[in-house]
């Protein structure tokens, strides 16, 4: 129900206001006073019937419908009277008819003042139809060509053409639009001429300038619109008029809806929407129209998005493909960016399937696609559907795409990341995309990827993925290798491990791998790490989070890594050696190394050597000892030294070198300390090595004498005379020879206790000196060759031993015994300077000699002190 009020306009002194149930604005108030009065003079005995006028004040606020009569009560010609009825503007273009407004416009009733106020009821009624005319040419000329304002002469039935047509329109035109069904001359409001106005025929000269269309309503003519037949039945046949209903008035946009072309968008809009089942294409009109004319009417494109989805399918079913392709890229590149934009996935689905179908298709828009956001928008379905059916066809479109196609594909889509990195030929080709990519691409492609590394097939694809990882990223992939592959694949372990160390992290990804749960390829993983150098050792041999028998397995395997240099250098650490060599305890190569390329010290190799010799094989073992033997007899090296020595002279046994052994440990230049030792040893040794040092006494006599005195202890000196003594049944020749050689020196040393060596080498040479034979060449050496050889040999003899506080009285007896001359010794020795009292001491060390000796020595002895003059004879 709206509130209607009126005005009466007719003669009263020239055409006026005559009655007023309103008061408008001056400008609406102008228009209606000129817009009531007739639009052209009448001829004279011209009579016409009761016309409509329908007009939009300017205000915008009431719309006027008006009816106009020719006013015969006034005396002057011409005069008209015409009731308007002031309609609120929104009441106008909503009510659903207009036949209640028409009532109060009575043609039959000559007003005679403006009713008052009155509610109308707006509702639809029955109306019949029109008369024939030339209806489609002026729905043409209205609606469906480009809008021009309307003349049409000699119409039947006006009223009801016009109410009609008013009742048709849908409310944004029907508010705007303007028509008189008797116009005599054209019509304007506001400037612009009236939409449409009826005239009679006889006044179509009057619309010679006319702008719009002039029809004649009389004459056929056949339709020119393939909508004009529809809307005419519409408008003009329909029961109760209309050209939109209220779904299509939900479709026009707001700029489009007060203009007849609403009706064309809709019209165009149905006929697309039927032909949909059958062509596709029509989806793309479709879009046209929502993107133009409707963006924002939510609910109409809401709506739409199926019918858009069946359409992409049907296209899919239907087209070939590369048609089907072409298709779906035109309807993306609609969709993107507008209200219909969450469509996209919808339409994307129709793309995967497609894909699955013809896959070089896909790769072919999507390498075209030059960055348009529409085609971007397909890729997830493009992949879904390559993924889905993966098979040769996919393969070779994604061998042969761009770079960025390809790795747009795999990032869209992990189960196609799967199935190219089990794909030998894809995985090359992602290797050659990857260095191609920029930062956001690369990005994208590590994130989707690196779950996916799980081969040593993948490695070409992962060396520049895990050389951009930071060292989170690192220790992530570490994590994620040990949760999903168990550390399997070494060669991706080794990428991480370059990567570590660029990132000098190394420690920070052994640190990672102990928090993960022991296996073989944890341990592996840490191997890999592990490099002979001295801070990887050091970590291995400090580390208190992996158990004795891992920490221990992995030191060997590393060690058993390193080349010579590296192994020495390792040893080089005092304080390593010490640990890694307990810690090699029972591990025979290990030490067998450390004792052969170690350059340990003495006193580190020997214990490691020891251990050796019970489990090496020959000759393997005579080896070690020999060469330790040597250093051993070179130097001191702590602990029983001589028991070590004998054991290694009993494990070389008859395999002994005697004259490299005397060589070593005899030398010119070693220490007194050594020389002692060794003597001792030589002596100690076990029969077999003994005797292979007897054999070379020769050498061994001529290593002593080549020192320029000999510094030797008791038991030394003991020990060499009793080698020397020894020497006679083995190699006399060679211990002749030697005695010359070192008697000299002997009697040179007089303040070492030598005196017992002596006691071996001076007999040997006496009793050569008493032959009658010339002196052998070896004794040119012996300083005492004269005329007398054994009287200057005695004389130097006692003169030596007396002068010596270090050599034993004892051992001149011996020494005489073995000369088998005692008496002419013990009575040189009676004779000279204090010889009693070195006579008295001799004596009483006579229970020191051997008992073969000691009975002479005795009697000798008292014979002297019986008869002291004895001692005097010239012989001696």
């Amino acid at each position: 129900m709206i509130t209607v009020d009126t005005q009466l306009h007719g003669y009263r002194q020239g055409h006026q206001l005559l009655d007023s149930s309103a008061q408008l604005s001056k400008t609406d108030q102008s228009v209606i006073d000129r817009l009531s009065d007739i639009s052209g003079p009448l001829r004279p005995g011209e009579f016409f019937e009761p016309y409509l006028s329908a007009y939009p004040l300017p205000s915008s606020r009431f719309y006027v419908l008006a009816r106009t009569w020719q006013d015969l009560t006034v005396p002057r010609a011409g005069c008209v009277r015409t009731l308007s009825l002031i309609i609120p503007t929104d009441g106008w273009q909503d009510a659903r008819g207009v036949q209640s407004f028409l009532d109060i416009l009575d043609p039959e009733t000559l007003p005679t003042s403006a009713p008052p106020p009155r509610l109308i009821n707006t509702a639809a009624t029955l109306m019949p139809q029109a008369p024939e005319f030339r209806a489609s040419e002026l729905i043409e000329a209205l609606f469906l060509e480009d809008p021009k304002p309307v003349a049409m002469f000699d119409v039947p039935s006006p009223d009801l053409i016009a109410v009609r047509l008013l009742t048709a329109l849908w409310p944004a035109l029907r508010r705007r639009f303007a028509l008189s069904t008797f116009a005599l001359s054209p019509r304007k409001i506001e400037g612009r001429n009236f939409d449409l106005v009826f005239a009679p025929k006889d006044a179509r000269a009057r619309f010679a300038d006319w702008p719009g269309r002039r029809i004649d309503a009389r004459a056929g003519k056949a339709a020119r619109h393939r909508w004009t037949s529809e809307v005419v039945e519409r408008v003009f046949q329909s029961s109760v008029p209309w050209l939109l209903d209220d779904r299509e008035i939900r479709l026009i946009s707001e700029d489009e809806s007060g203009t007849p072309a609403a009706l064309r968008i809709a019209l165009l809009w149905d006929e697309l929407l039927a032909k949909l089942e059958q062509s596709p294409s029509a989806a793309l009109g479709l879009l046209d129209i929502a993107n133009s004319k409707m963006h924002h009417r939510s609910t109409v494109l809401q709506d739409l998005q199926p019918a858009l989805a069946n359409a992409a399918l049907r296209a899919v079913e239907t087209l070939p493909a590369p048609e089907a392709w072409e298709f779906l890229g035109a309807m993306v590149r609609k969709i993107s960016g507008t209200p219909l934009t969450p469509a996209l996935p919808s339409v994307s689905i129709a793309a995967g399937v497609l894909a699955a179908r013809s896959p070089a298709g896909a790769i072919a828009l999507l390498d075209h696609a030059g960055g348009d956001d529409a085609i971007e928008a397909m890729v997830p379905a493009i992949a879904d559907g390559l993924s889905a059916h993966f098979g040769d066809a996919a393969e070779r479109a994604l061998v042969e795409a761009q770079s960025q196609t390809f790795t747009r594909l795999i990032v869209a889509n992990p189960q196609l990341a799967r199935a190219t990195l089990a794909n030998p030929k894809l995985v090359e080709r992602l290797a050659q995309t990857i260095v191609d990519l920029g930062p956001p691409s690369f990005d994208a492609l590590r994130d989707e990827i690196m779950p996916a590394l799980v081969d040593d097939r993948h490695v070409a694809v992962a060396r520049p993925l895990f050389a951009s990882l930071g060292v989170a990223g690192v220790l992530t992939e570490v994590k994620r290798l040990s949760q999903t592959i168990h550390f399997q694949p070494t060669s991706l372990l080794l990428l991480l491990i370059e990567r570590a160390r660029q990132l000098s992290a190394i420690e920070d990804l052994r640190a990672t791998l102990l928090t993960v749960a022991p296996s073989p390829g944890r341990d592996q993983f840490l191997r890999m790490t592990l490099s002979p150098v001295a801070d990887d050792v050091w970590w291995l041999l400090q580390q208190p989070n992996l158990g004795t028998s891992t920490a221990n397995e992995l030191l060997y395997d590393v060690v058993r890594k390193a080349d010579a240099q590296e192994f020495q250098n390792l040893l080089e650490n005092a304080s390593m050696a010490t640990w890694l060599i307990e810690r090699f305890a029972g591990v025979a190569d290990l030490l067998l190394r450390a004792v052969n390329e170690g350059n340990l010290p003495l006193t580190l190799r020997a214990p490691i050597v020891f251990q050796l010799l019970p489990v090496s094989p020959e000759p393997q073992r005579t080896e070690l000892a020999t060469k330790l033997l040597g250093d051993c007899l070179r130097a001191h090296f702590g602990g029983d030294e001589l028991t070590a020595i004998s054991t290694l002279f009993e494990i070389i046994g008859s395999s002994l070198d005697g004259g490299w052994a005397i060589r070593t440990g005899l030398g010119r230049s070693m220490s007194a300390s050594l020389i002692n030792r060794n003597l001792v040893a030589f002596d100690t040794s076990t029969k077999q090595a003994r005797q292979r040092i007897l054999a070379a006494i020769g050498e061994f006599a001529e290593a002593l004498a080549a020192r320029s005195s000999l510094d030797l202890n008791d038991v030394a000196s003991t020990a060499c005379a009793a080698l020397l003594w020894d020497a006679q049944s083995v190699n006399l020749t060679g211990l002749l020879r030697g005695a010359g050689r070192l008697l000299p020196t002997l009697f040179r040393s007089g303040r070492s206790p030598v005196s017992a060596i002596v006691a071996a080498t001076f007999p040997l040479v006496y009793r050569e000196l008493a032959k009658e034979d010339d002196v052998p060449d070896f004794f040119k050496f012996v300083p005492f060759i004269d005329w007398d050889r054994c009287k200057a040999a005695r004389r130097e003899l006692v003169d030596t031993f007396l002068s010596s506080d270090a050599w034993r009285p004892s051992d001149l007896a011996l020494t005489a015994c073995r000369a088998s001359d005692v008496g002419k010794i013990l009575r040189r020795a009676a004779k000279s300077y204090r010889g009693e009292a070195y006579i008295a001491r001799v004596a009483a060390d006579v229970e020191m000699l051997p008992s073969t000796c000691r009975n002479e020595v005795k009697r000798t002895i008292r014979d002297i002190q019986s008869d002291w003059s004895a001692k005097y004879d010239w012989r001696d």
